[in-house]
């Protein structure tokens, strides 16, 4: 119980530090014309919050957490911010300070307003339900590891894996709901959708840039893959430059990958995560040319064959190599740790709770 306690007030500083940070770019970084200057300006905030997890918490849930989304979001739209290249954190008389600060720190993007259709509230409410039944499988996938361990001397790799995918795949989009529900209540503003039904991708690239961590997906094209695209098109041309621009994407992608299992795990990494995103990248890059050549024959892979064959391959990629190095560190252990270590403080307090 003390140990919760402990996290609890360093988050409660953490979200002070973050927040006094971010106020200064906020008041001082934006009067400072975009480009290197405005780099410099921010760049102390940066280095703070690249060190933030190591120096803070303890706990497998904020410190992964705390990688995601201070370490690796919040820095790119840092960089995206002093080049003036992300609208929605661009400093003008209508983005109030809190819209700022949560736009930076959480994974989301302030929808332009427009008027609200009765299929926009019938989306609302289908989403939700989503959402509740995530909750459910993430939940069960969640006893399920317990009881395997309980009762499983030798517990298998493979279903080990399983397990993690799942809590990893219905969690994330779970934790992000939340993210955006608490943005939504402070700012009063709709939100962009973070994810959009994963589970029907039609391709390996409709999945990532399309479907799965939007949010994500779109601060990487904004901060690699566009100028990796400009760079080489005076060379490649426009259409090819697009191959180094996807390759070097994912690249980046597998190498922030990396450091947030060094943040959680501590240990010098195995580079599974980095290959993993290289061999999607590659991938990719093989499956835009097939689909150009492909639609100039008037060919199209019906989505009840790309799907299945996009999911399978999504999933046991991710069993084979993204999960091995959080797995080896204990990531998963941990996790699970602190989840029941959680309900039992929440019980206890509710026990002790005066009538």
């Amino acid at each position: 119980m003390e140990g919760i306690e402990d996290e609890l007030n360093n988050f409660t500083k953490a979200v002070f530090i973050i927040s006094l940070s971010l106020t200064y770019c906020y008041y001082i970084s934006s009067r400072i014309a975009k480009g290197k200057l405005r780099l410099l300006s921010v760049l102390p905030v940066i280095s703070i919050f690249v060190i933030f997890p190591l120096m803070s918490f303890s706990s497998f849930y904020l410190q992964c957490n705390s990688a995601l989304c201070i370490v690796w979001l919040a820095n790119f739209k840092l960089v995206l911010f002093a080049f003036g290249k992300d609208d929605n954190i661009s400093i003008n008389p209508s983005i109030p300070l809190l819209d700022f600060i949560l736009v930076i720190v959480f994974p989301i993007k302030i929808k332009e307003s427009r008027p609200t259709s009765n299929s926009t509230s019938s989306r609302k409410c289908a989403f939700k339900l989503l959402d509740f039944a995530y909750a459910l499988l993430w939940s069960i996938s969640v006893h399920l590891r317990v009881l395997y361990k309980q009762h499983v001397p030798s517990m298998n790799p493979i279903v080990v894996h399983i397990l993690y995918f799942s809590r990893i795949f219905f969690g994330l989009q779970i934790e992000f709901a939340s993210f955006a529900a608490l943005s939504k209540l402070l700012t009063g503003k709709e939100l962009e959708p973070q994810f959009k039904n994963p589970l029907l991708p039609t391709s390996l690239g409709n999945f990532w840039s399309k479907r799965w961590n939007l949010m994500f997906s779109k601060s990487l094209k904004s901060a690699i893959h566009e100028p990796t695209r400009s760079l080489f098109t005076p060379i490649l041309g426009r259409r090819l430059a697009i191959h180094p621009a996807i390759l070097a994407t994912f690249v980046v992608s597998g190498l922030m990958h990396e450091v947030m299992s060094f943040y959680v795990g501590r240990t010098w990494p195995t580079w599974e995560l980095t290959w993993f995103f290289i061999i999607h990248g590659l991938y990719v890059t093989i499956e835009v040319e097939i689909k150009k050549k492909a639609s100039k024959c008037g060919w199209k892979l019906h989505p009840i064959i790309s799907t299945p064959l996009t999911v399978g391959f999504v999933m046991s990629t991710a069993i084979w190599l993204a999960y091995a190095e959080p797995i080896h560190c204990l990531a998963d252990v941990r996790e699970i740790e602190e989840y029941v270590a959680l309900v039992d403080y929440v019980k206890h307090r509710l026990r002790n709770a005066p009538n």
